[in-house]
């Protein structure tokens, strides 16, 4: 299944992967928080520059990528 169609967001994806990376490694909780952090700022990076978004906007945005993949088979 390509990226595209995957039911994933992009942001959920990208911080699956941070997690995925460092529990290999077994690094503390700070370090993959921080590492978490890092990949939603990336995500947001991306966002801004493909559609812009006003910055109170940017909660609502996270909790909706965090969520949505729970009604896309609804």
């Amino acid at each position: 299944m390509s990226e595209a169609m995957t039911n994933r967001t992009k942001l959920l994806t990208m911080i699956s992967e941070v997690i995925h990376f460092h529990c290999e490694r077994d690094s503390d909780r700070e370090e993959l928080a921080q590492a978490t952090i890092d990949a939603t700022a990336d995500w947001l990076e991306d966002v801004l520059d493909n559609i812009g978004i006003q910055p109170s906007a940017i909660p609502t945005l996270l909790r909706w990528q965090a969520h949505q993949h729970e009604y896309l088979d609804d």
